[in-house]
């Protein structure tokens, strides 16, 4: 394992276990920090699944009744209402944090169904074509907020997780290391230290015997 290239002192060996410590909380914060994002993309991969299936099951109502709605009074008629509709629908976009990551909130305000058209050249199934268009504007709404908050989270996720085996192993590794080859060359420092006294109280002692 690679080192870190510091000399061996003891205020070396001080700072980088401080520095470790902090890097080993780092750790654990971030593998919570991991575990909580996690939860929260399952949570949602299954909510926009339902939410998903539930627009298309509402955007295919939608098709069907435009396809009758084309052949019953063509197409110069079907963009003729189409043009006459007037969207009263209001959008409001707020933000909550979680771990850090913004997501969208998204808050839809849908007025009661009116058609906005004329009667003449429209029929029921172009009556029944805006009508579940305006019935799936809330689900298409939430998907917006739930695919979004979904992209989010699992690019912070992944971000989280390089940041981790940077730490896991590289980092930390490195540290513990360091540390360890620190604390053998002061022992082994200190050793030769105490060797040396040893000696020269021998030599005092002979020079005093003698």
């Amino acid at each position: 394992m690679e080192r870190i290239q510091v000399p061996a002192t003891k205020s070396n060996l001080l700072r980088l276990k401080e520095e470790l410590a902090l890097a080993q909380d780092g750790l654990e914060l971030l593998d919570e920090k991991k575990e909580i994002l996690i939860n929260r993309i399952t949570f949602l991969g299954a909510k926009a699944e339902e939410v998903r299936e539930e627009v298309n099951k509402g955007l295919e109502k939608a098709y069907g009744s435009l396809k009758k709605a084309l052949l019953a009074g063509g197409c110069a008629a079907v963009e003729s209402a189409g043009l006459g509709i007037e969207a009263r629908e209001r959008l409001v976009l707020r933000e909550r944090s979680l771990m850090g990551v913004v997501l969208p909130l998204v808050d839809i305000d849908i007025p009661a169904f009116r058609p906005g058209y004329g009667l003449q050249g429209t029929g029921a199934h172009m009556d029944a074509t805006a009508r579940a268009v305006h019935e799936a504007m809330e689900v298409i709404a939430e998907l917006a907020e739930v695919e979004v908050g979904l992209q989010r989270l699992m690019a912070e996720l992944k971000r989280t997780l390089k940041r981790i085996n940077a730490l896991d192993y590289i980092y930390v590794p490195a540290y513990r290391a360091t540390v360890k080859a620190l604390e053998e060359a002061l022992e082994e420092r200190e050793r030769e230290a105490l060797f040396q006294l040893k000696l020269v109280r021998q030599r005092a002692e002979r020079q005093k015997e003698g």
